[in-house]
């Protein structure tokens, strides 16, 4: 076959590709399952979605996991190294409310620590372990007899990948799971990882 046929043969494919098809066998379409509807309608598959937004650095995602009145609340020993003046009085606070937690969380998704010394980290995993529903408690204090709490021991990690490092946080975090119409939300997320 000569030269200038191997080009007409060759020209035809491509035009017959061009034409004959909308899609490029060499390229497919890149399709993106993933559910975007965070439904929460347990807690199980809210604590999942925890897990899925610090995966993801999803900021808003988390933010559809914490109820309006939300409450982080440290251990003791923490108050003087990361607890904040929540109520203005000069003194840190063992708590932190709902603005605080997003954008405390939005500089770990996005900036690193606020002190500069970490940037953002190239591979965020938080690992819940969710005991079994007969390990569930019932919230105690008078008008959350709904609310649901659940203790997880709980696996941090930070990996940057340049340096081949990472940080990494492990403890016990107690989850105050409330229920608002047919969601549930965390409304207090309790530090225990020393007691």
């Amino acid at each position: 076959m000569t030269t200038p046929n191997r080009l007409a043969i060759f020209a035809l494919l491509i035009l017959s590709l061009a034409f004959g098809s909308c899609r490029n066998p060499f390229c497919p379409k890149m399709v993106d399952e993933s559910v975007q509807e965070i439904k929460n309608n347990t807690p199980i598959e809210l604590l999942q979605n925890l897990e899925r937004a610090y995966k993801e650095r999803n900021i808003d995602i988390y933010k559809t996991l914490l109820s309006p009145h939300f409450r982080f609340e440290l251990i003791s020993s923490e108050v003087g190294l990361i607890g904040i003046d929540v109520n203005g009085d000069g003194i840190n606070d063992s708590w932190w409310g709902y603005d605080e937690e997003v954008e405390f969380t939005n500089n770990l998704f996005k900036h690193g620590s606020s002190d500069g010394i970490y940037p953002p980290p190239d591979d965020l995993l938080l690992r819940l372990q969710i005991p079994p529903e007969s390990d569930w408690e019932k919230d105690p204090e008078v008008g959350h007899e709904d609310w649901i709490v659940i203790g997880c021991l709980f696996d941090l990690s930070l990996v940057y990948h340049a340096s081949n490092t990472s940080i990494n946080a492990s403890g016990v975090a107690r989850f105050y799971l409330e229920p608002i119409g047919d969601r549930w939300y965390i409304s207090i997320w309790r530090d225990e990882s020393y007691l």
